[in-house]
């Protein structure tokens, strides 16, 4: 192969890119690796030529492209580097015609690596006498531009390596600018700005592939009995050492937590929730990044750290709770309800309910029974699961205000005036007596939720001592078993009739036991206070 490397340089450097190009393509019987030995044997690394080498080498799968690629960043000319590097970027923004496109070559993520990789070490070897700014501004809006296409599912080895070496990249350059800038200190805020909003870009456009679990492990430290429901990854301390890393790099370049706050971005959010506690108040870190929060959890992006900053902030022990605004509480209270309901992540689904539970426990009794009402009512848009589980915040909220002897709507009649009408009837009326069998409730919701209904009922008559809801008025007992018990008894004993022994699945039956067991509770209930239940 040697032969082929001798004569003058431009004979050399001809011939080196014919050998390497031959190398990339399929079925060709060179061999990248043994190109490299070559080069170096005879001391070729200045005849690599990136105008026509990387258009060839980005896309390339091959064994030792990325040892190539290297050579290339550290010999080549830095100048052809940089223009090839806007080359690729303008070729990729475009995209590559349907029939150029080969499944045999690196991912649009791997050339974005690839190409960042090589300007963190052609842009400092630049000899040039343009401002800083001027270089940077020339490629870095452009592959910034590229990064969220870049990161279109890749995977969470893809997004950490994607944001560390953009780490890397901003970290050489903002040591070189401070070098090029020290006659000219104007400089350094005009490429701090460059710089920090390319990693800010590269955070954003990853911030659903890093899996740092920050969620998770804020959750586990406000609840700690709950922690065990919650499953996180093996692997979390990866995400956040990239995170960190990120960190370290924007502080570097003037980036403050105050400055992170009082401008924040999906970045910041990312940023914001595994910084280090400094001294700072919760309520008004979240007046300012709410409004990024309020996009994060109803567009799904970057969803862990907003979780994990509403959890430091809402959930988090202290001495003075924070006293939320309903332009918080209400923006919170409409768009957690559909995560708690149809996220398809578990943990997810119990965070953001307990997060609902607190803000709701935050908010002021009048406003707090209203979206009550709201969740537990039969609307359109309602969440099945949601009614259900909202019957369980009906039931915080109201032992609550009985344990306070303080005076609250929840320990007063307008409570049952309210949520009476949803939780005290079945819904459909007809729906028990329409049913062919007790299996037809396989996939009904209605019966968990009558569930809770009675649950409620039966706390609500044991605890309310003072009948301040008017729970145990005679009026109040004789409506709740003519639209709820005495239903539920004739559904269960007209099923219990022909179950025999195995004439239903244990599944299916699980409802019945439970809306059984309710009945009888209540009825044990209302006779240990002095008011006899009367079974139709």
């Amino acid at each position: 192969m040697s032969t082929n490397l001798v004569g003058n340089e431009e004979g050399k450097a001809a011939a080196l890119t014919d050998l390497i190009i031959s190398a990339t393509t399929d079925n060709s019987p060179l061999n990248l690796d043994d190109i490299i030995l070559s080069i170096h044997s005879n001391q070729l690394q200045a005849n690599l030529d990136p105008l026509d080498l990387l258009p060839h080498l980005l896309p390339c799968c091959h064994d030792g492209t990325d040892l190539l690629l290297d050579l290339v960043a550290h010999h080549a000319s830095a100048k052809e580097i940089v223009i090839a590097a806007q080359e690729a970027v303008e070729r990729l923004s475009s995209g590559l015609p349907e029939d150029e496109q080969s499944p045999e070559q690196a991912s649009l993520c791997v050339q974005f690596i690839r190409l960042i990789s090589l300007l963190t070490l052609a842009i400092p070897r630049l000899v040039s006498r343009k401002p800083a700014s001027q270089t940077l501004l020339a490629s870095l809006p452009e592959l910034e531009r590229l990064v969220s296409s870049a990161a279109e599912g890749i995977s969470v080895a893809e997004g950490r390596l994607l944001v560390r070496r953009a780490v890397l990249f901003v970290r050489a350059l903002g040591t070189w600018v401070q070098e090029k800038a020290k006659n000219d200190l104007s400089e350094l805020p005009k490429c701090y700005t460059v710089l920090t909003s390319f990693l800010d870009g590269a955070l954003e456009a990853c911030a659903d592939r890093l899996h740092t679990a920050i969620a998770q492990r804020v959750f586990k430290t406000c609840f700690p009995r709950l922690a065990s429901r919650l499953v996180v990854r093996d692997d979390w301390q990866g995400g956040e050492e990239v995170v960190l890393l990120a960190l370290d790099a924007l502080s570097g370049l003037g980036r403050t937590f105050d400055m992170l706050q009082s401008r924040p971005t999906l970045a910041s959010l990312v940023l914001i929730a595994h910084a280090p506690p400094p001294n700072r108040h919760p309520l008004p870190l979240l007046v300012s990044v709410f409004p990024l929060i309020l996009t994060s959890l109803q567009s799904n992006v970057a969803l862990d750290p907003s979780l994990a900053i509403l959890l430091e902030v809402l959930c988090t022990v202290s001495p003075s709770p924070p006293d939320l605004s309903p332009d918080i509480i209400v923006p919170l209270t409409t768009v957690l309800p559909p995560l708690c309901s149809a996220h398809p992540n578990p943990s997810t689904r119990h965070i953001t309910f307990r997060i609902l539970g607190r803000v709701l426990q935050l908010t002021p009794s009048i406003l707090r029974l209203q979206i009550l009402h709201d969740l537990i009512s039969p609307t359109e848009d309602a969440f099945p699961h949601m009614r259900t589980a909202a019957i369980g915040l009906v039931k915080e909220a109201t032992l609550e205000a009985l344990s306070d002897g303080r005076n609250n709507i929840f320990a007063s009649p307008l409570l049952l005036q309210t949520i009476g009408p949803y939780v005290f009837h079945i819904d459909p009326p007809e729906l028990l007596t329409s049913l062919n069998s007790i299996d037809d409730l396989k996939d009904n919701q209605e019966p968990a939720r009558l569930v809770e209904c009675l649950g409620l009922c039966y706390v609500l008559l044991l605890r309310d001592v003072d009948n301040k809801t008017g729970i145990r008025d005679a009026g109040m007992v004789r409506s709740i078993q003519s639209s709820l018990l005495d239903p539920i008894r004739s559904a269960v004993s007209e099923w219990g009739k022909g179950s025999g022994e195995c004439s239903y699945d244990l599944h299916a039956g699980l409802p019945l036991a439970s809306l059984q067991i309710g009945v009888q509770r209540i009825d044990d209930a209302l006779r240990s206070i002095g008011t006899q239940s009367h079974p139709s």
